[in-house]
């Protein structure tokens, strides 16, 4: 598999209703943020604002996984 296909699988596009609300709910608790200066995520984020869709809703990568369940 070629590194674009794997990056483009990897991404969390609003395009369907389920993933709007889920890239929503991400935004709306603080866990999809834009990096830090340095590439880092701040406490408490899981995944980056990587692009933004046509319609304005952040395109996302997971980076990490939350302890909390």
């Amino acid at each position: 598999m070629s590194s674009k296909k794997r990056d483009r699988e990897e991404l969390i596009i609003p395009e369907t209703a389920e993933a709007i609300e889920f890239v929503k709910g991400l935004v709306a608790r603080g866990e999809a943020v834009k990096v830090n200066a340095d590439g880092s995520l701040p406490p408490g984020a899981t995944h980056e604002i990587v692009g933004v869709t046509k319609n304005g809703l952040p395109i996302l990568r997971r980076r990490r996984y939350s302890g909390i369940v």
